[in-house]
């Protein structure tokens, strides 16, 4: 049986007109007897790869640990909001 992908979520990727994340589980990634992964995929127009990673079913739990890490990292550096210095949601001209 060759390799297989299952698409389970495709959602858009923040700060971008066109491009799109893909999570894909994946089925003999690497050939007849290598073990399932989940595919990372960032689309370009929704179809054009532009960047991927396979992580192993047995990364996953370090996989989200480090990402909620990253998360709360992120959280915990002050930064100034979006346009606060406009006093308004959006940018603009005068």
């Amino acid at each position: 049986m060759p390799m297989s992908k299952y698409e389970v979520k495709c959602f858009k990727l923040a700060h971008s007109s066109n491009d799109v994340i893909k999570i894909q589980h994946v089925e003999k990634p690497y050939g007849e007897y290598s073990s399932p992964v989940v595919n990372i995929g960032i689309y370009s127009n929704g179809t054009d790869k532009v960047s991927e990673i396979d992580i192993p079913y047995e990364n996953i739990e370090e996989f989200f640990k480090a990402l909620n890490e990253s998360v709360a990292l992120a959280d915990s550096i002050p930064r100034s909001k979006i346009h606060a210095e406009l006093s308004s949601e959006i940018g603009g001209g005068a």
